[in-house]
């Protein structure tokens, strides 16, 4: 039986490996901490996933529109990161035919099927590559997800050089507090979705890195703040643009 905890855990089976998603049941904010709670019969899929069990889509759930700030559910979990290199912010491009915000520049992000912030990391380095010297090099920080396979990393700062407002983060899972992390979080109504993501600094020599989109060979680039600004971006990256 598909659960919460099976997913979380990465316990299901590979050929749904980003195709279920769990959501949270009901969201509270307090101050500066968001309180996640959900459950585990919180699953969703795409729509066109069959799952061989009862599990409602994301298109059901993204519909739903909430009019209370501070509790309010059910809502859509997606998790990233931005990814700053020399305070230049590395961004893909949409392709033409997705269904939200085609072409518009993204930075590295998905829906939740594993705890918040490591979602985040597994979805850069599943959309990003640095790459030098003909080979990928990844952020230190997600050494944890490659299990001691031999893989270079980059160090990233542990004190951001730009003033991003984060969240105190909380999820719970059948009221069992179950990961506390600190993340930048937008609230988008259009797909009623929480968008969490983690901010990741690195100074390297730019002359040396090349960039790449492994998973659908977007174009990718670095880009300054100013210069985003002058470029359609998606509404996570639009928003972080007015705030720092």
């Amino acid at each position: 039986m598909l659960c919460v905890d099976k997913l979380l855990n990465g316990e299901i089976d590979k050929k749904l490996d980003d195709q279920i998603f769990w959501y949270a049941q009901k969201v509270k904010i307090k101050n500066n901490t968001i309180q996640l709670y959900t459950q585990n019969d919180c699953l969703i899929r795409f729509d066109d996933v069959d799952a061989q069990e009862i599990i409602q889509t994301i298109s059901s759930l993204s519909k739903i529109e909430h009019t209370n700030p501070s509790e309010f559910g059910p809502v859509l979990i997606s998790s990233g990161s931005f990814l700053f290199i020399n305070n230049k912010l590395l961004v893909t491009q949409r392709t033409a035919n997705t269904k939200y915000d085609p072409l518009h520049w993204t930075a590295p992000a998905g829906r939740c099927d594993r705890l918040i912030e490591e979602t985040a990391l597994k979805e850069t380095i599943e959309e990003i590559n640095i790459i030098k010297d003909g080979e990928v090099i990844y952020p230190d920080i997600t050494q944890k997800l490659f299990q001691n396979k031999k893989v270079t990393f980059y160090p990233t700062l542990k004190k951001f050089p730009i003033d991003i407002k984060m969240n105190n983060v909380e999820l719970y899972l059948d009221d069992i507090l179950i990961e506390e992390t600190q993340l930048w979080c937008y609230y988008s109504q259009k797909v009623n979705t929480l968008e969490f993501r983690l901010p990741i600094f690195a100074n390297l020599d730019e002359k040396e890195l090349e960039y790449s989109n492994p998973e659908y060979n977007m174009e990718s680039k670095l880009l300054t703040i100013n210069q985003l600004k002058e470029y359609q971006c998606v509404p996570s990256v639009q928003k972080l643009l007015e705030v720092i």
